[in-house]
């Protein structure tokens, strides 16, 4: 069973990372509500594992969850993540929140789905293996480090 709870580490973080980072400064300029959620579940979508889930909220909940999106982790999928590796999910959960300035004080809320220039911005800034734990890290050099020696045995071999 999916249980959460409001994650106010994940707020902090999030907060910080909306001041600073300038892809997220629509989210500063305007009213828009967030609340930060921490699961319980593994979750994972097409068999592939989902560190961070962002909706919007539909009116019709709003009554009961008081914003307008929740950012969801999902704490088994992130236990050996680092601070620095929970701050950049965090940053792509908030490139997902789309925000519409329409005349006078009217926003309207949305959810964006991911680009090439939000996946480019996280690349270039993070690189392709930021989901990686180091151990996840010391595994793959492993691997390639097997695969070389049986590769170079191979060509032994057929010497």
């Amino acid at each position: 069973m999916d249980s959460r709870s409001i994650n106010e580490r994940y707020a902090e973080i999030a907060a910080e990372l909306i001041d600073k980072e300038k892809a997220l400064w629509e989210i500063k300029d305007s009213h828009v509500s967030i609340i930060y959620l921490s699961s319980c579940a593994e979750k994972t979508h097409k068999g592939k594992i989902v560190y961070g889930l962002t909706e919007k909220v539909q009116e019709k909940y709003k009554w009961g969850i008081p914003c307008d999106f929740t950012i969801t982790i999902f704490e088994p999928n992130v236990a050996r993540f680092s601070e620095d590796q929970i701050k950049i999910l965090l940053f792509h959960e908030l490139l997902h929140i789309g925000i519409e300035f329409k005349e006078g004080d009217e926003e309207v809320y949305y959810t964006k789905g991911h680009d090439l220039e939000d996946f480019k911005l996280i690349i270039d800034s993070y690189g392709t293996d930021w989901a990686y734990t180091d151990l996840d890290l010391e595994k793959k050099a492993d691997e390639a480090e097997d695969e070389a020696e049986a590769l170079e045995d191979a060509e032994e071999a057929e010497e």
